[in-house]
């Protein structure tokens, strides 16, 4: 399995889901009802487990906060996605690295 984010490789990846996220808003009215806003558009969420030999790997990933790029999975484009939250970052042993890393698309 290949998968980059603006060219850098997130190596090792566990098995993870790519179900499409169902964009959704639901307010309950004062009257007490219920009003639901949805569209046919779905979003992309996926969080990422990840383990490197190479901190270079890390840092170059970590230097993607805050941008918007393309995210590639086996092949298959992604594109105005951008890191929404670093969840771990851990060495063990020694010259080892495991990470979490979720993004996010936007669809606006």
């Amino acid at each position: 399995m290949t998968i980059t984010f603006d060219g850098v490789e997130l190596r090792n990846p566990a098995p993870f889901s790519l179900a499409p996220v169902v964009l959704c808003n639901e307010t309950t009215l004062l009257s007490g009802k219920t009003a639901v806003q949805t569209t046919t558009e779905t979003g992309l969420r996926v969080r990422l487990k990840c383990v490197t030999q190479d901190y270079a790997d890390v840092s170059a990933l970590l230097a993607k906060i805050g941008l918007k790029a393309t995210l590639i999975i086996n092949g298959v484009s992604y594109t105005n996605c951008a890191i929404r939250s670093w969840n771990r970052l851990e060495e063990g042993p020694p010259g080892t690295w495991w990470y979490e890393v979720t993004f996010v698309r936007e669809t606006a």
